[in-house]
């Protein structure tokens, strides 16, 4: 009786505890990616995060939780990186398009947009962790 009684309290802790983790972990603060820099730092830093996490055999409730806390910066970082490819994508074509209707005026202001998108991606990166 004494084990059925305890058996029932650990399944009703292990319960609630699984339903709290699902009501809470819908707003995890995340780390925001206000230039390509911290983008790139954030996900070299969440990555190892997230690769022990998932590197488990099993990965257990608490792991799952602290994983989709992770994700919230990583897509904060995925997404800068993703604006700023977006952004120097179409300033190269600006640059395209100018060449081809002789626009020397917009080919610099293009380039100049152009230039700092890629030195932003191909700068080396000093991460503090």
């Amino acid at each position: 009786m004494k084990q059925l009684i305890t058996l029932s309290l650990a399944t009703g802790l292990l319960l609630s505890a699984s339903a709290y983790a699902e009501e809470k972990y819908d707003h995890f603060p995340s780390l925001e990616a206000p230039d390509v820099a911290t983008a790139l730092c954030n996900i070299q830093t969440y990555n190892e995060k997230l690769a022990a996490l998932t590197s488990a055999e099993n990965i257990d409730t608490a792991s799952m939780v602290k994983i989709h806390e992770l994700t919230y910066t990583l897509e904060n970082a995925l997404a800068r990186l993703k604006t700023t490819i977006a952004e120097t994508a179409q300033a190269l074509e600006e640059v395209h398009l100018a060449s081809e209707s002789i626009k020397a005026d917009v080919i610099k202001k293009s380039a100049k947009t152009y230039f700092s998108g890629t030195e932003a991606l191909l700068a080396k990166h000093h991460c503090q962790q």
